[in-house]
Formats: structure tokens, C-alpha cells, sequence
């Protein structure tokens, strides 16, 4: 299928936006010559553009969109003409969605395809691999192909150096450590996260906390407390202020340590050598995409996988609090195929 100007629509987190690349990657192999536009959050969707991927990012906020989901909409000229330049368009919507499809061909779309974000829960496949199915199921692609890397803009890494406070060189001891989330329900104990710390801190390794908008609660205490032992030299802190920046640090990382989180997402499929910590959720629906990946999660409970409703009821996350020190250290070990 020879298409002039492609547009794919996921307006979602950082690890529902990632979990596109899969997908993304498989119809630029089919359609070498289309224009692929990506919209969602411009700055998530920028780390999709380039080699293999996108052509560009655009951020939904402004496009008009949400003026297309309710049934005889009329929108203005300039949102119609905007969708109008598009042969086809993909869009990822929630339940009930049901008028963009046709808004979008009222528009002058050519083709519109809106698909559901996640497989149905009685379907146990990973998330990457239902939305490649639906380009596949759109005409776009085809199935299979092999994961590549993330495009890497060249001054990211430089920068992620300058935030970890290092200069051109690697700091091989380093272990970057990500302990929150965007759900408080995902997150390993903070006495799990600070005896982990201390025992890396122990064997020689500096360590960087790594934060984001909203995970200071977490992360404050659990710096100053390792601080207050190892010293400030030896316990970081970095804040990667967008997401480009937040793949220049892992990017330069030698080893990272997240929960199920969108950084954990980054880091695997920069192929960073990664151990994700996993607890209500399904490594089968959810897993990071990478090579150098460890999954470490406590087996044998019945409660774990769980759906929101039942995760947000548990008052004892045993499925967290069953993940040892000793098998994240065991799963950073095998990782980097020498003693951390």
C-alpha cells in the first residue's frame, strides 16, 4: 500500500506512549516512503521521531481532536482542514469513542481507523503486540519484525551526562535508581529501596535517585536518609526536566532500576541494562520491550496480577512486599554478568 501521509493518534503516559514503538517501527518498515506524524503529548512522542521511526511529533493539546468525538459534530474549518491532509489516520480511543471514526472521514480523511488502547483483560497478550496487530488489521504493516533500539538524538546523551554530573566520560559504578511511579499501588516499599541502596552503596557503586513531577515524597526522605550515612558524593539526585533529557541520563546510565513505570519503559528499549520490580501488574500485558531486560516480581500469590479496582482495595501489597533484595541484587548481577 503506497500512502502519501500517515497520522497515529495515542494521547497517553510515558509507557502507553512507548509501548507504541513496536508498531511505529513496523510501519515505516511497510510504507518507507509515507509521512508519519505522531500525536499525542509532543514531548512523549519525540522520542518515537527519527531513524525507523516518526517523522514528527504534535501535540493534541491545540489540534482540535476533542471536538471530533461527539456524534454530528461540526468543527471548525481549520480542525477539518488540519485531519484533511492525512490519507490515513490511526487513533487509539476509550470505549465509546465510536463518532471519531466518522468525524474524522467527514473531515476528509481518507481512511480512519479508531481501535481500543488495550487488549481485552481476557486476552493475556502484551500491550506492544495488540497495538501492532491493529496497524497490521489497518493496512499498514505487517506482523513480526525485530525490535530495534530507540532513535537517539546525539546531544541527549551529552546532556544526560551533565545532569548525573559527569562529563564526557562513564562512570562504570554508577546504578540509577528510579523509585517511584505514577502509581502509588506500583511502587517497592521505600525500606526495600533504601536496604538495596545501602548495599550497592556498600560494595563501592554511587548511586542516582532519579525523580519526577510528583515522586518528591518518595524520593526526598529516601535521599537524605542515604545520604546522611554515604555522603553526598557518593548518593545523587537527578530531575530530568522532559522526557529527551530523561533518555539522555539513561542513556549514559551503565545499569537502571525502576517499578513498572514509563523511565523503566525508556530504559529497556534504549537497551540500558534494566531490572523492572513488579508487582500487581502483568509482566504478560506490561513487561518493558528490550534486550538487556530482568523482570523480577514475587511468584506463587494468587492476588497478583490484579486489575485497578482490586489494587486500589489492597491495604498489604504482599505482591511488593515479597520482592527480596536479594533477587533484585541477584537480577542486577545477571545482568551486568559481574558481581554489582
Amino acid at each position: 500500500m503506497a500512502t502519501a501521509r500517515i497520522l497515529i493518534i495515542r494521547n497517553g503516559g510515558l509507557g502507553d506512549t512507548l509501548l507504541l514503538w513496536p508498531a511505529i517501527q513496523a510501519v515505516r518498515l511497510s510504507q518507507a516512503r509515507a509521512s508519519i506524524d505522531l500525536m499525542g503529548v509532543k514531548e512523549r512522542c519525540q522520542l518515537l521521531v527519527g531513524a525507523g521511526g516518526a517523522d514528527r511529533a504534535l501535540d493534541v493539546e491545540g489540534s482540535g481532536l476533542h471536538l471530533l468525538y461527539h456524534m454530528d459534530a461540526q468543527p471548525p474549518p481549520e480542525v477539518a482542514a488540519r485531519f484533511s491532509t492525512y490519507d490515513v489516520v490511526v487513533a487509539f480511543a476509550a470505549p465509546g469513542d465510536y463518532a471519531l471514526a466518522e468525524n474524522l472521514s467527514a473531515c476528509g480523511v481518507t481512511e480512519a481507523h479508531v481501535f481500543l488502547p488495550l487488549p481485552p483483560e481476557s486476552e493475556r497478550i502484551h500491550v506492544a503486540q495488540h497495538l501492532l496487530r491493529c496497524m497490521v488489521q489497518a493496512g499498514l504493516a505487517e506482523p513480526g519484525g525485530q525490535l530495534q533500539r530507540l532513535p537517539l538524538e546525539e546531544r541527549w546523551p551529552r546532556r544526560g551526562r551533565q545532569l548525573l554530573g559527569y562529563g564526557e566520560g562513564r562512570d562504570e559504578h554508577l546504578v540509577v535508581l528510579a523509585p517511584s511511579s505514577g502509581s502509588r499501588e506500583k511502587n517497592w516499599p521505600p525500606r526495600l529501596w533504601r536496604e538495596l541502596a545501602g548495599r550497592l552503596l556498600e560494595e563501592g557503586r554511587r548511586v542516582v535517585l532519579l525523580d519526577g513531577p510528583a515522586d518528591g515524597e518518595i524520593v526526598g526522605p529516601l535521599l537524605r536518609q542515604l545520604q546522611a550515612v554515604h555522603g553526598a558524593d557518593r548518593v545523587g539526585h537527578c530531575h530530568p526536566p522532559t522526557p529527551c533529557d530523561l533518555a539522555g541520563v539513561l542513556a549514559a546510565a551503565p545499569c537502571y532500576l525502576g517499578n513498572d513505570s514509563g523511565p523503566t519503559h525508556l530504559a529497556a528499549l534504549l537497551e540500558v541494562p534494566t531490572v523492572a520490580v513488579f508487582g500487581p501488574s502483568d509482566p504478560l500485558r506490561w513487561a518493558p520491550l528490550g534486550k538487556h531486560l530482568e523482570v523480577v516480581r514475587a511468584d506463587g500469590l494468587s492476588c497478583s496480577p490484579c486489575d485497578e479496582d482490586e489494587r486500589r482495595r489492597c491495604s498489604y501489597r504482599q505482591c511488593l512486599e515479597d520482592v527480596t533484595t536479594d533477587s533484585v541484587h541477584q537480577a542486577l548481577e545477571r545482568l551486568l554478568g559481574v558481581p554489582v
